[in-house]
C-alpha cells in the first residue's frame, strides 16, 4: 500500500448537474486508466471536496458508487483504498518488442499554481480545465490536471516539468496541453513529447521548440492599459517588471514603451527584485521616494501577485494606493489589494484558452502532419479603483 507519488487533481466543470456521478465517473477513469493503481489510497475526501468545488458530502456519494462497483475498499477511520481487480488474461500476448499503451482518450493539462492564496473563487488552472473539459467532453475525451505543483527555483521547476512530461508519455495520455515555466530546460524532452503525442503550450512560447500554441495579445493589453491610464491624467507612469526573457513578459514590457513613446511621456522601467532578494528593493525605492513633483503617479505592474507586493512595499515607505501612486495589474487573479482596493487589471480569457487549445490539439490528432498553429487572444481591460489619478 503506497500514497500516490504524482500529484494530480481531478476537477469537475461548475455546471455539473450531479457532481456526485461525475466525480465517481472521473475517478472511475483514474482508476481503470491506470493512474490509481491498486493498492493506492484515493486522496482525503477534504482534498476532493476542495478540489472539485463540492462539499464532503458529495465525495462520500461518489466513494460509495466506486465501493458498490467494487473499484474501492473502504474501512473504518481509513481513506478508501484502490481495490485489486483481476483480469483475464490475454490468450495471445503482445510482442515484447511494442510497448502497449492504455487507451487513448486522456488528455493531460500540466499546469503550475500560482503565486498565493488570494486568487479570486476560482483560479486560473480551474478556468481553463473547464473550458478544456467543456470542449473534449464534445469530442469524447476526458480532461486530466496534472499539477506541476507550486513554483520553485529554475531547477526545481525544470525537474518537476521534465518528470511529469515522462509521466504523460509513460501513461498513453492522448495528448497535453502544457503551461511551460521553466522556459530555459527541457527543450529536447518537449520535442520528443509533441513528436509522440500532440502536445499545446500555453501561455508561454518556447523559442526553437516547434509546438502549438494558444496565448493572449499581451502587447496590446499592455498597450490598453497605458492608455487608460493617460486618460485618467498619469503622465509620469512606471513600468514594473522582472527580467525575464520569455515572450508574455517581453511583449507587455514593450506594448509600455511603445505606448509611452507615442505619448510623448518619459520612459521609466524598474525592475523588481527576485524571490532570493524581497529586503532590498533598490531601483523602487530611489523613484518612489522621490518629492512628489518628480516621483511617478502611476505603476503599471507587470502582473497581479507583483502589483500586490509593490502596494505593500509603497506602503512601507508612507505612500498609499491609489492616494500617491496609482497601481495596475495584469491577469485579473486577484481582484483586490491588501488595503481593500480593487486592482485595475487585464482579465486573461482563461476558458478560452482552455477550449482554443482543445480545438488545437483535436485538429492535430485528426492531421498529424499539419503545420503547427499558433493563436493569439484578445484580452480584456478590467478598470477598478486602484489606478484613479489623485491630484
Amino acid at each position: 500500500m503506497h500514497l500516490m507519488t504524482h500529484s494530480e487533481t481531478i476537477t469537475l466543470a461548475p455546471s455539473t448537474k450531479h457532481p456526485e456521478n461525475a466525480l465517481a465517473d472521473m475517478l472511475r477513469d483514474q482508476i481503470q486508466s491506470g493512474n490509481y493503481k491498486a493498492g493506492d489510497w484515493l486522496p482525503t475526501e477534504r482534498a476532493l471536496a476542495d478540489g472539485v468545488g463540492v462539499d464532503r458530502r458529495t465525495v462520500r456519494m461518489a466513494i460509495n458508487q466506486l465501493v458498490r462497483d467494487g473499484l474501492v475498499i473502504r474501512q473504518p477511520h481509513c481513506r478508501p483504498i484502490v481495490a485489486s481487480v483481476e483480469k483475464e488474461k490475454p490468450v495471445v500476448a503482445p510482442p515484447k518488442t511494442e510497448a502497449v499503451s492504455p487507451a487513448s482518450n486522456f488528455i493531460a493539462l500540466l499546469m503550475w499554481h500560482g503565486g498565493g492564496g488570494l486568487e479570486r473563487a476560482f483560479t486560473s488552472q480551474q478556468r481553463i480545465f473547464w473550458g478544456m473539459n467543456q470542449a473534449l467532453a464534445e469530442a469524447g475525451y476526458h480532461a486530466v490536471f496534472v499539477d506541476l505543483g507550486q513554483v520553485g527555483s529554475e531547477k526545481e521547476n525544470a525537474e518537476r516539468e521534465a518528470e511529469q512530461l515522462r509521466y504523460v508519455l509513460q501513461r498513453g495520455f492522448g495528448g497535453a496541453v502544457f503551461y511551460p515555466y521553466a522556459y530555459r530546460s527541457n527543450r529536447d524532452l518537449i520535442e520528443k513529447v509533441s513528436r509522440e503525442i500532440p502536445l499545446v503550450t500555453i501561455d508561454r512560447r518556447l523559442d526553437g521548440v516547434d509546438t502549438d500554441f494558444v496565448g493572449v495579445n499581451n502587447y496590446q493589453a499592455m498597450h490598453d492599459m497605458i492608455m487608460h491610464l493617460i486618460d485618467q491624467g498619469h503622465e509620469r507612469i512606471a513600468y514594473v517588471t522582472k527580467n525575464e526573457q520569455i515572450c508574455t513578459v517581453q511583449d507587455r514590457i514593450q506594448g509600455y514603451i511603445d505606448t509611452i513613446g507615442e505619448s510623448g511621456l518619459d520612459e521609466i522601467v524598474l525592475s523588481l527584485p527576485s524571490r532570493y532578494e524581497q529586503a532590498s528593493w533598490p531601483s523602487i525605492d530611489s523613484v518612489f521616494k522621490l518629492p512628489k513633483d518628480k516621483r511617478p503617479t502611476a505603476a503599471a505592474v507587470f502582473n497581479d501577485y507583483s502589483a500586490l507586493d509593490l502596494a505593500n512595499r509603497l506602503q512601507g515607505i508612507d505612500l498609499s494606493v491609489p492616494g500617491d501612486v496609482a497601481i495596475t495589474g495584469f491577469d485579473d487573479i486577484v481582484p483586490m489589494l491588501v488595503n481593500g482596493v480593487g486592482l485595475t487589471t487585464v482579465a486573461q480569457p482563461y476558458e478560452d484558452i482552455g477550449i482554443k487549445a482543445v480545438e488545437v490539439l483535436l485538429r492535430r490528432l485528426q492531421t498529424p502532419s499539419t503545420p503547427t498553429e499558433s493563436i493569439t487572444l484578445s484580452a480584456r481591460l478590467v478598470i477598478r479603483e486602484s489606478s484613479r489619478h489623485h491630484t
